[in-house]
C-alpha cells in the first residue's frame, strides 16, 4: 500500500494514471462460470442518412403527455411535410433506453418502425442528473438559495437509482464533482460551493453593474454615461466633470473586462462538461444554476460558444434547464450601499428593465436551444425543478430522411406539431440529435498501447468502462488497529476469453484504489487466474476481495480490470464515508 498527499484536489483524477506504482496484492479467490468471449457488444457503425431528434410534448399547464402515436405527429422541414421513418417513446433512465437509441440509429431508410412506447420489463437504471452551479455569477443571497435548493433535492427528491453530480464553474467543489448515489457525498459537495463572483474594489457608492458597463463600453450609451459622471461628481463633491469622467471610464473598463472573463469561463466550462458526458448512455438532465450574465457580440464570442454548447448537448443527448437564482424585487426599494438617485433627465429610463432582462437571456437561450425550459422566478425554483424532472422523465424519438444538403448539414428549419391538438406544445432542441454510441462502449487505447497504460486509463476514466462489466461494493469493520475497508469486486465471466489447450483459463489484471479529497490514496494490484473448469451456470460471476486500512474521511473506491486475451477493460467506482469512530460493521 502506498500513500500520497496531493496539494490540489482538482488534479487528483488526472494524477491517477501517473501516481500508481503499485505493490503486489492478493490472488483471486474461487471464481464462477465461463463462456468464450463474443463480439455482441462490438459497435457496428451503420452509415445512414437518417436524422434524429428527441422531443417532449406538454399541455398548456406544462404536464407531460405520453402515449401518443406516430400518426399524431406532423413533421415539416423547411415548410415541407416529411414522413417519419422511426418513432419510439423512451423512458429516461429505463434499462433499455440505450437499445432504443441504437435502434433509431440503425433503422433502415424507407422503413417504418412500430412504436415501442418505452415499455420495458427490465429494471430501471435510474435518472442521470447534473447540477452545474455557475458560482462565478452568484451573489451572496443567491448562493444561499442555490444551496438550499440543492439540499432539499438531495433530502426529498432524490430516489433510489438516481445518479447525481454537482459541478461548479470555478471547480471549487474539486474531487467531489462526480456522479454518485451517495447523499453524504452530495451534501459535502453542496457545502463547498462558494460565491466566486468578482466585485469591484472601489468603495464608490455609485453602482455600476455588468449591464451598465456593457452599455457604456460597447454601445456608447451617452445618457447612462452622463448620469454616472454626474453621480460620481456628487459623491466626491467634484466641480470639474473631467476627473469624474475619467474615473467612470476606468471603472467601466475594469468591470467590462472582468465580466467578459467570467462569461467565457462559464460557457467554456459548461461546454467541456457537456462534452464529457458523451460516454453515458441515454438522455441526461442538466440544471444550470446562475444569476445570469451578459452575452454581447460587441464584447466577446460568447454567442458562438453558446451555440457550441447546444450543439454538444444535441450530440450527447443532454437537455439544459436553467434555474435563475437572482432575487426578485417587487415594488420600490433602496439599497443603502448605493446612491441610485433618480435620473430626472430621463436618460436612463430603460435601466431597470434591461438590468433584469439582459442577464436572463443566456439562461433562456441555453434552455430553448437544447429542448429544456428556463425558470427565472427565484421564489419558485423548487416547483420549477420538480416540473422539469417530471417533464424529462419520458420523450419521443423521431427520425426522418433528409432530401437536401441543407438538411444534412442541420441548417433547415424543423417544425413538429400534434395534429388536431393545438393545446399541446412540442418542446424540441434546435440541433439534430446525434448521440454517438461508440464513445460509450469502445475502450480508449493509450498512445503507447501498453497493457499497463490501458489498465491505468480505465482506472482514471471519468465514467465506468462497460466493455468488461465490473462491479464493486464495500463494508467497514472495526479492528484493533483501526477501521478496515473490505472491498468486494466481481466481473461477468461470460465476457472473458479462456485460453485453449490444457490450461483453459483466463487471466485478468486488476488495479484498485481508495482516494480521498485530500490527495491521500491507498492502492492495490492483483492478478486473477481463472480456471475454465471453475466457472459454470451456477457460478457466472467471478468474485474476489481486498482489504485496506484507511483513516476517517470520504473516499472514492475505484477498480479497473483487463482481460489479457481480449484486451477488454472494465471499471467500477463507489463512494464510502469512514467516520471518525467505528463501532462495528
Amino acid at each position: 500500500m502506498q500513500e500520497f498527499i496531493g496539494r490540489s484536489p482538482l488534479k487528483i483524477l488526472l494524477l491517477l494514471v501517473c501516481l500508481i506504482i503499485l505493490s503486489s496484492g492478493t490472488q483471486a479467490q474461487k471464481p464462477s462460470q465461463t463462456k468464450p468471449s463474443t463480439s455482441d457488444d462490438d459497435v457496428i457503425r451503420v452509415k445512414t442518412e437518417l436524422i434524429q431528434t428527441d422531443v417532449t410534448v406538454v399541455d398548456r399547464r406544462g404536464r407531460l403527455i405520453e402515449g401518443l402515436s406516430p400518426e399524431q405527429f406532423q413533421l415539416r422541414v423547411d415548410g415541407k411535410a416529411q414522413t417519419l421513418l422511426f418513432f419510439d417513446q423512451v423512458a429516461t433512465g429505463a434499462a433499455n433506453e440505450a437499445k432504443q437509441l441504437s435502434a433509431a440509429r440503425q433503422a433502415k431508410p424507407g422503413t417504418t418502425t412500430t412504436p415501442v412506447a418505452g415499455a420495458t420489463t427490465e429494471p430501471a437504471r435510474g435518472r442521470t442528473i447534473f447540477f452545474f452551479v455557475d458560482d462565478v455569477h452568484l451573489a451572496g443571497d443567491s448562493l444561499t438559495r442555490a444551496r438550499a435548493l440543492l439540499t432539499r433535492f438531495v433530502d426529498n427528491k432524490m430516489v433510489t437509482g438516481d445518479r447525481v453530480a454537482i459541478i461548479s464553474t470555478s471547480g471549487g467543489i474539486g474531487f467531489l464533482q462526480q456522479l454518485t448515489d451517495n447523499k453524504a457525498v452530495l451534501r459535502e459537495a453542496i457545502s463547498r460551493i462558494r460565491a466566486k463572483s468578482v466585485t469591484e474594489s472601489t468603495a464608490s457608492h455609485v453602482y455600476i453593474s455588468e449591464v451598465d458597463a456593457n452599455m457604456v463600453a460597447n454601445h456608447s450609451d451617452r445618457g447612462l454615461f452622463t448620469y454616472l459622471v454626474a453621480e460620481t461628481m456628487r459623491e466626491y463633491q467634484m466641480k470639474s466633470p473631467i476627473g469624474a469622467a475619467t474615473m467612470v471610464k476606468n471603472r467601466v473598463s475594469q468591470i467590462n473586462a472582468q465580466a467578459k472573463v467570467a462569461e467565457l469561463e462559464t460557457l467554456s466550462r459548461l461546454e467541456s462538461f457537456v462534452r464529457s458526458t458523451a460516454p453515458l448512455a441515454g438522455r441526461k438532465v442538466v440544471f444550470f444554476i446562475s444569476d445570469g450574465f451578459v452575452v454581447d457580440t460587441k464584447r466577446s464570442n460568447g454567442l458562438e460558444v453558446m451555440q457550441r454548447v447546444s450543439g454538444e448537448a444535441a450530440r450527447v443527448g443532454a437537455v439544459i434547464y436553467s434555474l435563475g437564482t437572482r432575487a426578485n424585487v417587487f415594488g420600490p426599494g433602496a439599497d443603502v450601499s448605493r446612491s441610485d438617485f433618480p435620473d430626472t433627465g430621463g436618460g436612463t429610463a430603460w435601466r431597470s428593465l434591461i438590468e433584469d432582462k439582459a442577464p436572463q437571456e443566456p439562461l433562456e437561450t441555453l434552455a430553448d436551444e437544447t429542448g429544456g425550459r428556463s425558470y427565472l422566478n427565484s421564489n419558485a425554483l423548487d416547483d420549477g425543478l420538480s416540473q422539469a424532472l417530471a417533464e424529462s422523465s419520458s420523450y419521443y424519438l423521431l427520425a426522418w430522411r433528409p432530401d437536401s444538403e441543407n438538411q444534412r448539414a442541420g441548417k433547415s428549419r424543423v417544425e413538429i406539431s400534434i395534429k388536431d391538438r393545438p393545446d399541446l406544445r412540442v418542446r424540441m432542441r434546435r440541433h439534430f440529435f446525434d448521440l454517438k454510441p461508440a464513445e460509450s462502449v469502445k475502450p480508449i487505447v493509450s498512445a503507447t498501447g501498453a497493457p499497463e497504460d490501458e489498465l491505468r486509463g480505465a482506472l482514471g476514466s471519468l465514467y465506468p468502462r462497460r466493455d468488461l462489466p465490473t462491479s464493486v461494493s464495500a463494508t467497514l469493520s472495526k479492528t484493533e488497529k483501526g477501521p478496515e475497508l473490505n472491498i468486494l469486486m466481481q466481473l461477468d465471466s461470460e465476457m472473458l476469453n479462456f485460453e485453449a489447450g490444457e490450461k483453459q483459463g483466463a487471466v485478468v489484471d486488476v488495479l484498485g484504489m481508495a482516494l480521498d479529497d485530500r490527495g491521500l490514496f491507498s492502492s492495490f494490484k492483483q492478478r486473477l487466474e481463472i480456471p475454465r473448469a471453475a466457472v459454470g451456470a451456477s457460478n457466472r460471476y467471478v468474485k474476489w476481495t481486498q482489504t485496506l486500512r484507511l483513516p476517517a474521511g470520504i473516499y472514492q473506491v475505484r477498480v479497473a480490470v483487463r482481460d489479457r486475451q481480449t484486451a477488454r477493460t472494465g471499471s467500477a467506482m463507489l463512494w464510502i464515508e469512514i467516520p471518525a469512530s467505528t463501532t462495528g460493521k
